[in-house]
């Protein structure tokens, strides 16, 4: 993206916090205007035809001089959110992102119960809440993904709560396996860690302390 759609969306992004703008219409006015900037144009997206609708190519908010200041101004929270309401550039923003692109929509948030309200828009300590809510099933060590996952585009989900303050979320992308082509020795994941995109191998024990949710197969959720 051009240096100058960068200037123009922060400076929507800037008057869409309420310590630069106080006025909670002109907030709401620039926030659309920010996301539409940053999440649908032309050179950044591409005709879905399932979906008959324009889609991001890639993470739309991948590029650092976009909201590139402090997630606080020490009295009010600068948090910048993508059109599914999630922090943009941590792993909760990131997986409903890819959630969206490759499933048929943004996830739908639960009522927020015992939770803080907004909580499961940066936490993924407690995404087992979100992902449940929209269909997505826990496995067991036997549903663990692998090899063949890969080959029947099947989407998995992990959930590792104690990693970090507020736990993390990564997408399956593939396997090495055992010599039986099924028991998994180590998961290629995607995710986001410290404000950038990160491709991990991790171990597939039940030590990693992943926890595998699966997109359900049929009647994915709506946009």
């Amino acid at each position: 993206m051009s240096s100058l759609k960068i200037r123009i969306a922060n400076f929507f992004a800037k008057h869409s916090c309420s310590a630069w703008q106080s006025n909670r219409v002109v907030r709401k006015f620039c926030r659309n205007v920010y996301r539409f900037i940053m999440e649908t144009g032309p050179s950044l997206r591409t005709y879905d035809n399932v979906n008959d609708e324009f889609r991001a190519k890639s993470y739309p908010y991948e590029d650092a001089e976009f909201a590139n200041w402090p997630e606080s101004d020490g009295e009010f929270y600068t948090l910048i959110t993508d059109s599914g309401n999630f922090v943009i550039r941590r792993s909760t923003s990131y997986i409903a992102w890819l959630m969206k692109k490759h499933c048929g929509g943004w996830p739908k948030l639960p009522i927020p119960g015992e939770r803080k309200p907004g909580e499961h828009n940066f936490d993924a300590k407690h995404w087992d809440e979100v992902l449940e809510f929209n269909g997505w099933q826990k496995v067991s060590k036997e549903g663990w993904p692998t090899w063949q996952n890969m080959n029947d585009e099947d989407h998995f989900i992990g959930i590792i709560a104690d990693e970090g303050e507020f736990g993390q979320l990564v997408w399956f992308v593939g396997a090495s396996v055992e010599e039986d082509f099924k028991t998994p020795i180590e998961w290629r994941v995607w995710t986001y860690e410290n404000f950038k995109k990160v491709d991990r191998m991790i171990p597939a024990t039940e030590e990693t302390g992943v926890i595998w949710y699966r997109e359900p197969k049929k009647g994915r959720y709506s946009k």
